[in-house]
């Protein structure tokens, strides 16, 4: 039986099947001509943009996701409302029961807090941005209408809204990640590409994230500028403190120094989280995954504690994202790594920015 997280490691080269990547390869040349036919409709305008009677930025990725996305939307909303702008997050609530739904997560007081309703991710952003209004909906335009009318915003942030071509932008932002950025370079469903190399073009900029975790990025950037003229910058995450997942209480970075962890996630590209955790000090003595936006269970977690006690641990961890899904299990005794991005050229990013707003 193929299990989601058997094709997901065959997506991001954790595991190899002649048979299944053959399947896969001929799934995603159909895949391909699907998108590639969907932008060309809208470049010749057979098919229709809709617009916003406001500025709207987009961050998205030309892969299926793990670039670190989230933190930048959550850095470039908090640069906008220090510099006098009301913006709104718009998002598609990747994961959750009914995707069709509109749906708002947070009037920029209160947050409603089941993911299954609102999506781990735009939970996890208004949770970090206190006063940030965000609305998820499959239908980004009409998420953004039902956003324009409650919340009166100045700019509307598309969270992941690269591919979503058919609401008009005034910025495209695409994040490429240092460490593996583009995968095998084949399509979905037999790679990570949402769509080709090509589209670039359509972005303003590009964020190349975790350059701390590649040797060289030289020839990434060189690549980048074969298909675009686009803005280029670079970041990387930076671990900041824990948060009791249960409680909220903190602590700070150094507590990890020396301690023997396990660690646990459902997210894209595990290996940056445990790659934290190192470069914080950590001994990561065991490790469990999960498929990306995972909705736990109780025996999942029991089966963390219980492999967290094989291994005599001092603290058990795990993601911030899947934080916001475990914690109405009540999971006492789990942390969360809190992580930011730093932008290596913030003086130009925020100048940017401000600019185009």
């Amino acid at each position: 039986m193929l299990t989601r997280t058997y094709i997901e490691d065959i997506m991001y080269n954790r595991r190899r099947s002649y048979f299944i990547e053959a399947l896969l390869l001929l799934m995603s040349t159909v895949y391909c001509g699907m998108v590639l036919l969907r932008t060309a409709l809208y470049r010749v305008h057979i098919l229709r943009n809709r617009t916003l009677p406001c500025k709207v930025f987009s961050i998205g990725n030309l892969t299926l996701g793990g670039t670190g996305k989230t933190p930048i939307v959550i850095n470039i909303v908090n640069l906008l409302m220090r510099n006098g702008k009301h913006p709104v997050v718009v998002s598609r609530g990747y994961g959750r029961k009914n995707e069709q739904d509109t749906v708002v997560v947070s009037d920029g007081r209160s947050t409603m807090g089941d993911p299954a309703l609102g999506g781990d991710e735009p939970i996890l952003i208004s949770r970090k941005v206190p006063g940030l209004p965000v609305v998820v909906g499959s239908d980004r335009y009409a998420a953004a209408r039902e956003a324009l009318s409650r919340f009166k915003p100045d700019i509307v942030v598309l969270d992941d809204g690269f591919q979503h071509i058919r609401l008009s932008r005034d910025l495209d932002i695409v994040l490429v990640d240092a460490t593996d950025p583009f995968g095998n370079g084949r399509m979905f469903p037999a790679g990570i590409m949402r769509e080709p190399l090509s589209s670039l073009r359509r972005a303003q900029a590009i964020v190349i994230t975790r350059v701390d975790g590649a040797a060289d990025i030289r020839p990434l950037q060189h690549l980048i500028r074969s298909h675009t003229d686009a803005r280029l910058f670079t970041a990387q995450q930076a671990a900041v403190d824990l948060v009791d997942c249960c409680t909220s209480e903190t602590k700070p970075l150094s507590v990890l120094r020396n301690a023997r962890v396990f660690a646990f996630s459902g997210i894209a590209r595990p290996a940056s989280f445990i790659g934290l955790l190192r470069s914080a000090g950590a001994l990561v003595v065991g490790e469990r995954t999960f498929p990306d936006h995972y909705s736990f269970e109780k025996h999942d977690l029991a089966d963390v504690f219980k492999q967290a006690a094989d291994h005599r641990v001092s603290m058990i961890m795990t993601t911030e994202k899947d934080a916001v899904r475990i914690k109405a299990l009540g999971p006492e005794g789990i942390w969360a790594l809190r992580i930011e991005p730093v932008i290596r050229e913030q003086e130009a990013w925020e100048a940017f920015l401000v600019n185009r707003a």
